[in-house]
C-alpha cells in the first residue's frame, strides 16, 4: 500500500497569511504561495478565540495571535466532520492550538480570502503559546532577513544565500519571495514583528517563577526523566560553549546530548530558537551553533 506524504505544518503568523496572493498546483487544494516566500498548505498556530458561531450546519471561529487573526471553519456533515464537534467544546478567550489545511477563496475583484480546515485542536496554556510565537518570531525575521539579501541582488540565487548561512529552505523562500511578491512592503511587516511585546507581564511572571523550564511537551512529559526543575535552557547554552570546538557545535550532538538528559527534539528546537532570538546563541552555518 502507497501513503501519500503527509504535507509540513508551518508556524507562521496570521499576517503572513492574510497577506497571501498567490496559489501554486492543483486547483483543488492549491499550495499558498506567502509573502515570505513560504509554499504551504497546512500550518500550526496558537492563539486566543475572540468569536465562535455554531449552527446545525457549520462551526466558525477567530483566533487571534500576535499581530492578527486567523479563521476556522468546520462542517458539522462529510468529511473531518468529528472537528466540528470538537471546535464546539471551546468558548470565546480560550487559548488554543491547531494545525489544519489552509483553504482560500478569491473573489471576483481578485481578493483572496483564506481559512483553517482544523485537522486538531487542543487547549494550551499561555506559556505554550508564547513559546510558539517565539519560535514564529524567530523563523519569521529569518526569512525577512533572506529576502533582504535576496532583494540586494538579481542574480542572487538560493545557493547563494546558503553559502552566506541561510538553510536551504530559507533561501529558497527568499527566492520565491522576491520573484513573487517584488512589490511587498516587507518593511511594514518586519515593524509588525518587531513590535510584538515577548516581556508582557504575564510572560515576565513565568520567566520569573520557572514555569517556562518546566514545559515539556505533553505527549513526551511520561517518558521524559529531565527533573522538572530542571533548567534546560541554561543546560543547552552550558552545552554549546563547553562543546564548540571552533566551527561551531552540531545541532545533533546537542540533540543526543539533551535526549541523554531526558529533553526531547522538539523541546530542544524550541530553546535554540528561544537563545536565537534572545541573542545568546547564533546559527554560525546550516545546523551549526555558536554562543555569544
Amino acid at each position: 500500500m502507497e501513503y501519500t506524504k503527509r504535507e509540513n505544518s508551518y508556524w507562521i503568523f496570521s499576517r503572513e497569511l492574510k497577506d497571501s496572493n498567490k496559489l501554486e498546483g492543483e486547483e483543488k487544494r492549491p499550495y499558498v504561495i506567502t509573502p515570505l516566500g513560504t509554499r504551504l498548505k497546512r500550518i500550526l498556530i496558537t492563539g486566543v478565540i475572540t468569536y465562535k458561531s455554531s449552527d446545525d450546519r457549520m462551526v466558525k471561529m477567530t483566533i487571534a495571535d500576535y499581530i492578527g487573526s486567523f479563521y476556522l471553519t468546520a462542517f458539522k456533515t462529510g468529511f473531518n466532520s468529528e472537528m466540528a464537534d470538537e471546535m464546539d467544546r471551546y468558548n470565546v478567550n480560550d487559548t488554543v492550538i491547531v494545525m489544519g489545511k489552509v483553504s482560500s477563496f478569491k473573489t471576483d475583484d481578485g481578493i483572496f480570502y483564506f481559512s483553517i480546515n482544523p485537522e486538531l485542536m487542543k487547549p494550551i496554556s499561555e506559556t505554550e503559546r508564547y513559546f510558539w510565537g517565539i519560535r514564529t518570531s524567530y523563523v519569521t525575521k529569518r526569512k525577512l532577513l533572506a529576502i533582504t539579501e535576496a532583494m540586494k541582488d538579481d542574480a542572487a540565487t538560493a545557493e547563494t544565500l546558503v553559502k552566506i548561512g541561510y538553510s536551504h529552505e530559507e533561501a529558497e523562500d527568499a527566492i520565491r519571495a522576491r520573484e513573487n511578491y517584488a512589490d511587498y512592503d516587507f518593511t511594514s511587516y518586519t515593524n509588525a514583528v518587531s513590535a510584538i511585546n515577548f516581556d508582557s507581564p504575564v510572560m515576565a511572571e513565568n520567566i520569573s517563577s520557572g514555569a517556562i523550564d518546566n514545559v515539556e511537551n505533553s505527549e513526551n512529559t511520561e517518558n521524559s526523566s529531565a527533573p522538572q526543575t530542571f533548567n534546560v535552557e541554561t543546560f543547552v547554552l552550558d552545552y554549546i560553549k563547553s562543546n564548540d570546538s571552533g566551527p561551531g557545535c552540531k545541532y545533533d550532538d546537542i540533540v543526543i546530548s539533551c535526549t541523554n538528559a531526558g529533553i526531547p527534539r522538539e523541546r530542544v528546537d524550541e530553546i535554540l530558537n528561544s537563545l536565537g532570538s534572545s541573542g545568546e546563541i547564533y546559527e554560525v552555518s546550516l545546523k551549526r551553533y555558536k554562543a555569544l
